[in-house]
């Protein structure tokens, strides 16, 4: 089969799918190819069997002011609920309020000078004389950035990770009350039957303004010509799919994509009969966000806190994972194993409904969960989204310098190279 169009979008994951609306917004004839047979891609969310409320495998979070997400929820009457709730952190066997993991975090990020030299996080703490950060901080330093930017700190930019934190993107959270699959499959609905789904780009053909795609769409040939392509693949495939382009990319454009990384994550959403944990020690965790486990295999558990749903999602990313992977150890496995040592009083199994678990390492159109800046990356993400003879655009979270690793970022890149296209 061969189809015309002006404009192919790879991915429909949040920035194909924006990129799609705005071509829409402005009259432009499109075609967005993805090769699974569902939107969203990192952000997938299932709908418990047992409550009105969502499983969320991929993305979750809304991070900081995030525009464009909050934007598209308002269209669809969706509720964002602040992720807030109290800290607590396993000490000596018992849990413990805690308040000081962010306040160190941001002391000593306020010491790197994001002009100087780059290194990587590990290398850099490293530098810090003992009597500043002791042991026992440096380690619950490098936890935190494994757990929130999916990073090994043995490969991480320190001034991307600098820059990051500075951004304010950490500084709220949010959650869409009812996960992130209604914004999806609203976006889905303005592409409408230009959206083809289980069709898998195999090869992209181009020279200027002329592009000539050939996937294979549930099963059958399919070939697409276009003007100009938007590419929304992860870092990861494009990091390992070097074939795909003819010509191959420039070689700029391959650095730009080597200075960044995919991080890995694993996570999984323990559902159980009740939220025990609220009533457990006369209420002392009813309104207990996250709770932390500095020696355990899987070192967070946080709770749906404030909707109080019978869920917690054991969390590990990084270089947390890697170790993981060496010890062969079962993710699913290690969250019960946390709950346990966390909540020594209860019988986990017996509380246990279910669990859930996507590996987007071995995803093969992920590699990974959301991407880090690697030493000497400081403006990958510019040169990634630069396009290509006005014929080649790229978008997705990777690209976005400001909200990198989140939706919002994914949003914007997409409606930002869906504009440009515009012009």
């Amino acid at each position: 089969m061969n189809e015309l169009t002006d404009v192919v979008v790879i991915g429909a994951g949040a920035a194909g799918l924006a990129a799609a609306r705005r071509l829409h917004e402005r009259g432009i004839d499109f075609l967005v190819l993805e090769a699974r047979d569902r939107v969203g891609g990192r952000a997938h969310t299932l709908s418990s069997i047992h409550g009105s409320y969502p499983i969320e495998l991929g993305a979750e979070f809304i991070h900081g002011t995030a525009a464009s997400t909050r934007e598209l929820m308002r269209e669809i009457g969706a509720e964002a609920v602040p992720s807030g709730g109290k800290y607590f952190r396993m000490h000596r066997g018992r849990l413990e309020p805690e308040s000081e993991r962010w306040a160190t975090a941001e002391r000593v990020l306020r010491r790197i000078d994001i002009a100087g030299p780059d290194q990587s996080v590990a290398a850099f703490l490293d530098t810090i004389p003992r009597e500043e950060l002791s042991a026992d901080q440096r380690a619950d330093l490098c936890a935190l950035i494994e757990g929130f930017d999916a990073a090994i700190v043995e490969d991480a930019s320190i001034i991307g990770i600098a820059k990051e934190w500075r951004s304010g993107v950490n500084d709220t959270s949010h959650r869409p009350l009812d996960g992130y699959a209604p914004v999806m499959q609203h976006l889905a609905r303005i592409a409408g039957e230009r959206l083809h789904l289980q069709t898998e780009v195999t090869r992209i053909a181009w020279s200027q303004h002329d592009v000539t795609i050939e996937a294979t769409r549930e099963g059958e040939p399919l070939r697409v010509r276009a003007k100009r392509a938007i590419v929304t693949l992860p870092v990861g495939v494009l990091q390992t799919r070097e074939e795909l382009f003819a010509p191959a990319l420039p070689a700029g454009k391959r650095a730009a994509i080597d200075g960044i990384a995919m991080g890995p994550v694993f996570k999984v959403m323990l559902e159980f009969h009740t939220a025990f944990w609220e009533r457990i020690e006369h209420g002392r965790y009813r309104d207990a966000g996250f709770f932390q486990l500095p020696d355990g295999p899987l070192r967070t558990l946080w709770a749906r806190f404030p909707d109080r749903s019978p869920v917690l999602t054991g969390w590990a990313g990084g270089g947390a994972v890697q170790r993981l992977v060496e010890q062969d150890v079962d993710p699913a496995a290690a969250a019960l194993a946390a709950a346990a040592a966390i909540f020594p009083t209860v019988d986990i199994t017996a509380e246990l409904r279910n669990s859930y678990f996507h590996d987007w390492q071995a995803d093969r159109f992920a590699l990974g969960a959301y991407s880090y800046l690697r030493v000497g990356g400081a403006d990958a993400r510019e040169r990634l989204a630069d396009p290509i003879e006005d014929t080649i655009f790229f978008a997705g979270e990777a690209t976005s310098s400001d909200d990198s690793g989140t939706v919002a970022g994914a949003l914007d890149s997409g409606y930002s190279s869906g504009s440009a296209i515009a012009k």
